[in-house]
């Protein structure tokens, strides 16, 4: 399942794990293709940031919907959920961690995280477009500005 509509509150919880798994198997075709074997960690985390945010913001086209996105934590991919903190902590977008299943939250705990509207006048989307700066992803920037359904959709 890869997301699930609350009828009630008109947000959609998202499973972030099949787009990371998309975004991870992209980052390693465009490694490989592009011969990029001795590239610094630096520039494997900014290539890795780049493709997450290339499916977050594919799912955020998709509908002018509000999203909550939802990380299941494994043990063996820490390093992927300090990229995924490290985004959201940049977005006003409600993001949930937990070590469930998508489907056990969707079907049990759910309800426990209240909906909050987010104050729109109290959204500054400049430390997201500073984050992207930061990250030299200026060509995401240009993306991000250009479309309001990434907008609306990531804030909850």
């Amino acid at each position: 399942m890869k997301s699930y509509f609350d009828v009630d509150n008109g947000v959609e919880y998202i499973n972030l794990q099949p787009y990371l798994d998309i975004a991870y198997k992209d980052c390693q075709y465009y490694l490989a293709n592009s011969e990029l074997n001795n590239i610094s960690n630096t520039d494997k985390k900014n290539l890795n940031i780049h493709f997450i945010l290339t499916q977050i913001f594919f799912i955020c086209k998709q509908s002018k919907h509000k999203k909550c996105f939802y990380y299941q934590q494994q043990t063996d991919r820490d390093s992927e959920y300090k990229l995924v903190k490290l985004i959201f902590n940049s977005l006003p977008s409600c993001f949930i961690v937990d070590n469930q299943s998508f489907e056990d939250f969707v079907k049990k705990d759910r309800q426990y995280h209240a909906y909050v509207p987010v104050d729109t006048s109290k959204i500054s989307w400049k430390r997201f477009k500073r984050f992207l700066k930061n990250q030299n992803l200026t060509a995401l920037e240009k993306n991000f500005t250009k479309n309001n359904n990434v907008k609306l959709s990531l804030i909850h």
